[in-house]
């Protein structure tokens, strides 16, 4: 029987970061992975989808090229070549995973899907080579992530209805599409293939693209949709009901975990759709157990599966003693042009909240690099002059939403203008946080409004 210290199941970014985390610290790992290092993020996720969302904003780009004094003419786009491109870079990136966790010497790799035989041990099945194993370890960390929900008779089929996974592989651009799902992955999906020249419909249940962000937000990222000529639905039900005239049926409904381990063996309390329950320290109510990421339910962002991972690692051999701070974390949605937003957890208890809001097209660097379309809105306590939330549309909010995050998780009373570089988008975070007290000197004054 092989024995380890912590064996890791899924190589994601959960998966990564607690194997190599635990190595630092000097423990002997097992990570198990049954399909590629990186998991859906690297592989079917995060990194090919906007990979794919880059080559459309650098085709934009060409074609606008005449308002810098260019003249540059673009061949017809070859689809099949993007992919190409895309599984190049995803394999550059893999590798160089493969090469940290290579890197040291009390971490094996080991391939093969994974199930329980009790708390300590578990069943390695490696199909390559048809032969089984088990793995001994005092302490597992479940990094084993999700995978694409279905719908109810619409099964993929990975031909007509494909999930997103099928999606990021096709070789041609479908003549026309329905997705199903007008959330994150749903938005991003009908902005690809919409701007490669597919027709899209892009339907969704609630009464609006995003239910759970901000109004103002939803609606913008519609109407920047439908002038992109995307067919946008809400509060729709019966879309499936025409899916026979398009050509490809994207369903992107939400996300399943991959709890296939046959977890009740070893005692593991499971919640809702089979998400595994954890505790602060991501420990399990098995206490050698923990669970980290998407399988743990709490937050499906490759960015707080890795954070995570390191709490998880760090407690597993020294002791619960990190607990996980949930309280700031930013959200994206590529949409052309981008979206994103932070608030603290706590934002609905705050009654009295004064809004401010600043526009790109008052933006002396949104104005260099021709990206005017969008705007910086901020909420502020008015009693405490403390920023509470930021939403931002337009390029690169998804650098800027960073940046909000850390002046929230700061608890900073105020933002100074001395520290922001000038000119720069990030001067639209404080323009935006001083229009909620109407002293932003970038901004006409408006009617009736109040300075503070």
């Amino acid at each position: 029987m092989n024995k380890y210290d912590i064996a890791v199941i899924g190589s994601g970014p959960g998966g990564f970061t607690a194997a190599v985390r635990a190595a630092q610290l000097g423990a002997k790992i097992a990570i198990i992975e049954k399909s590629f290092t990186g998991g859906t993020c690297l592989n079917c996720g995060c990194i090919p989808t906007k990979f794919l969302w880059q080559s459309l904003k650098t085709k934009q780009k060409i074609q606008k090229s005449y308002e810098y004094g260019f003249k540059a003419a673009l061949e017809p786009v070859i689809f099949a070549d993007i992919i190409i491109k895309k599984d190049r870079n995803i394999a550059n990136i893999r590798k160089g995973m493969e090469t940290i966790l290579s890197s040291y010497n009390n971490i094996d790799i080991i391939n093969g899907t994974v199930s329980f035989k009790n708390k300590n041990t578990l069943i390695v099945l490696n199909d390559s080579k048809n032969e089984a194993f088990e793995v001994f370890a005092n302490k597992i960390i479940i990094a084993s992530g999700t995978k694409p929900s279905a719908i109810k008779d619409f099964a993929f089929d990975g031909n007509k209805i494909i999930s997103s996974t099928e999606a990021l592989n096709l070789k041609e651009i479908p003549k026309n599409m329905l997705i199903i799902g007008g959330g994150a992955i749903g938005i991003e999906m009908a902005t690809i293939f919409s701007g490669f020249g597919c027709q899209v419909t892009l339907a969704e249940y609630e009464n609006c693209l995003l239910p759970n962000e901000d109004s103002e937000i939803s609606e913008k990222i519609r109407k920047n949709l439908l002038i992109q000529g995307v067919d946008v639905l809400t509060s729709c039900s019966n879309a499936l009901d025409n899916s026979d005239k398009y050509e490809k049926v994207l369903i992107v409904a939400g996300r399943t975990p991959n709890n296939d381990l046959c977890s009740e063996i070893a005692g593991i309390k499971t919640v809702k759709k089979g998400f595994i329950e954890t505790n602060k320290f991501c420990q399990t109510n098995i206490d050698n157990i923990y669970a980290v990421g998407d399988i743990a339910g709490k937050n499906l962002l490759a960015y707080t599966a890795q954070n995570e991972g390191a709490i998880a690692a760090e407690n597993a051999i020294k002791g619960n003693s990190i607990a996980t701070d949930n309280f700031i974390v930013p959200q994206a949605v590529f949409a052309m042009p981008q979206s994103s937003s932070v608030k603290v957890s706590d934002f609905s208890k705050y009654k009295d909240i004064v809004f401010g809001k600043f526009p790109f097209t008052a933006s002396g660097r949104a104005f260099i690099e021709n990206e005017r379309a969008g705007f910086v809105k901020c909420a502020v306590d008015r009693a405490t002059k403390k920023p509470l939330a930021f939403w931002i549309v337009g390029a690169h909010s998804d650098e800027l939403i960073s940046t909000a995050s850390q002046i929230l998780k700061s608890g900073m009373e105020h933002i100074s203008r001395e520290t922001i570089f000038h000119p720069s988008l990030s001067e639209s975070l404080l323009n935006a946080y001083e229009d909620a007290f109407g002293k932003c000197t970038e901004l006409a004054k408006k009617k009736d409004q109040n300075i503070f």
